[in-house]
């Protein structure tokens, strides 16, 4: 069931079934509990329990993951350090956290340049890297290091996010990079 919103209606109102965006699709309330983040510890706010959204990522080929909200929050930093974290426990190899938020141009090519190996040369298999980026519909800044992330993980805040900005970044990375949606509810 699709859910066709036209004003600015946020990700908890009405969202009932499957919200399609563009070719993409979020879960609902009702299917999306394992993919809900909530904060590791109540009353605790400096990370996620990321552990099964971790596993899940990890069936998704990637070496570059851009986190990405349609809104400005440190949410998405936050989402970014726990799945690195993370990611650096379980592969005992460090999953490097950028934060690419509040870019500038300087920034945004310095970000680029690390993450994108010289031409010609592959980037080893086993360097990841988690990218926390502002939307770029807020900063347009960030379309260069969107497009040099290979997976991207969209960030939703119940209450915050509206579907027609979320719709805008998906449409704005294409199906084939946006690996998933999550909802923060804190």
């Amino acid at each position: 069931m699709g859910c066709r919103a036209d004003g600015p209606t946020t990700i908890d109102q009405g969202l009932e079934g499957e919200a399609d965006f563009g070719r993409s699709r979020i879960l609902s309330r009702s299917t999306l509990s394992e993919e809900t983040l909530r904060p590791t510890r109540p009353g605790v706010s400096h990370g996620y329990d990321v552990r099964e959204l971790w596993y899940r990522l990890l069936a998704r080929r990637w070496s570059c993951l851009v986190v990405v909200s349609p809104e400005r929050t440190p949410n998405t930093l936050r989402l970014a350090r726990s799945l690195g974290e993370l990611g650096t426990q379980q592969r005992q190899r460090l999953v490097e956290v950028i934060n690419g938020l509040q870019l500038d141009l300087e920034r945004a090519n310095a970000i680029v340049r690390m993450v994108e190996p010289p031409e010609g040369i592959a980037r080893p298999t086993e360097q990841r890297f988690v990218i926390a980026l502002d939307s770029p519909i807020v900063n347009p800044i960030a379309f260069g290091v969107l497009a040099a992330g290979d997976a991207v993980l969209m960030l939703l805040q119940r209450g915050v996010s509206k579907i027609p900005e979320a719709r805008k970044i998906s449409e704005v990375v294409g199906r084939e990079r946006l690996i998933g949606a999550v909802l923060a509810v804190e």
